[in-house]
């Protein structure tokens, strides 16, 4: 159990975006890290991780994944525009009816609850996850959320002010986890951009293969270069191919030697060293820039901070020094008290007479003698 709404809602927002993430995008780390990943050789066709033989694209799986953020960036989100567009207007004339004063129209509007907004900022933090985990993908896919957000933001200035009720506004720090969650995906989508350029295109091999040729700038035999070559003879009774031909090798892309068992070459070694490397120096390079930007603009200026640090100073000197001074008002009230009872004793004293004063030091003295006993016991 929570203690706080707070927390509540905290939690809440975590766990409906962690379903709307695997929801959402992971199709496109399948497409991006693992599609084609399982595939070894052709004789392993049937056997083991070889049952998983789906293939990327001859172009590479990169080109996939910029077709799934286009259907996204584009298509997906204009249907969504669309469904938010009628589903506001369809839910008030549903309870609309006519000859109704104006007061009475805008009881039937729809409600304005918590989760109203809720359902906007995660649609914004989607879209979020979106332009920012597979950029390098899809580098158009900034230019088309801005076009979308102009529309959505004049289609949500409509829909709240004519088809919802009146909100009631209360005072909020920030939005909340959002901002954490936004952080988190921003420090995520380094890391991924950082593999879809190692592992998911072609940047790192045809920088390598460069690297071995006289002319740096041509790629002329890269497709061969990256082709290994495969004895047809090598194949398996139930994985040999049924129709007869006279084609004694074919080729498959990886970095593999003709001979069984078909280890890894040299290539393919120096490729991954590589990768592995640029990821390293990528993520290294990218959140040193993060930091060092975040340490030259911060979020308060400096001379902002001095005064709100100023006025905490201050704040806390007079909540000392009002405390201080009920420290010694309390004390005054004290020694004002006893004060007044010596005045008052005094003052009682000054009325006795002789007499009186004289009958209240006997009494008041202690007796020494046997007899000065018995003369008090006789008084008394």
């Amino acid at each position: 159990a929570h203690k706080y709404q707070s927390s509540f809602d905290d939690s809440f927002t975590i766990k409906i975006y962690l379903f709307q993430f695997v929801n959402f995008y992971s199709s496109l780390f399948y497409v991006a890290f693992f599609k084609g990943r399982f595939f070894e050789y052709p004789s392993r066709y049937g056997s083991g991780l070889g049952d998983f033989t789906e293939q990327c694209d001859p172009a590479g799986c990169l080109i996939e994944l910029c077709i799934q953020l286009i259907i996204f960036m584009i298509g997906k989100q204009l249907i969504n525009n669309a469904i938010e567009f009628f589903s506001a207007i369809f839910r008030t004339c549903t309870k609309t009816q006519t000859n109704l004063k104006q007061w009475e129209i805008d009881y039937y509007l729809n409600d304005f609850d918590s989760m109203t907004l809720f359902d906007e900022y995660l649609e914004m933090i989607i879209q979020f996850g979106f332009v920012t985990l597979f950029v390098c993908a899809f580098p158009l896919a900034p230019l088309f959320a801005l076009i979308n957000n102009v529309i959505e933001v004049r289609l949500d200035a409509w829909k709240f002010l004519s088809k919802y009720k009146r909100p009631v506004a209360f005072k909020a720090a920030d939005i909340g986890i959002w901002i954490t969650i936004m952080s988190g995906i921003s420090y995520l989508a380094v890391l991924t951009n950082a593999f879809v350029i190692a592992y998911t295109s072609e940047f790192i091999p045809k920088t390598v293969y460069r690297s071995t040729q006289m002319d740096s700038t041509s790629l002329v035999g890269y497709v061969r270069w990256t082709l290994s070559a495969f004895n047809i003879s090598d194949y398996s009774n139930s994985t040999k191919p049924e129709a007869n031909t006279n084609v004694t090798v074919c080729y498959y892309r990886d970095w593999r030697q003709t001979e069984y068992p078909h280890e890894h070459t040299l290539t393919y070694w120096e490729v991954t060293a590589v990768r592995l490397a640029f990821i390293v120096v990528f993520e290294h390079v990218v959140y040193f820039t993060v930091y060092l930007m975040q340490w030259i603009i911060p979020d308060v200026p400096k001379k902002i901070q001095e005064k709100i640090d100023y006025e905490n100073y201050i704040a806390q000197q007079v909540r000392w020094t009002s405390s201080t001074i009920k420290t010694q008002l309390k004390n005054a009230v004290k020694a004002t008290a006893v004060v007044s009872d010596m005045n008052r004793i005094m003052t009682a004293d000054s009325n006795l007479t002789e007499s009186q004063k004289d009958d209240k030091n006997d009494n008041t003295r202690t007796p020494h003698s046997t007899d000065e006993i018995s003369m008090m016991r006789y008084k008394n």
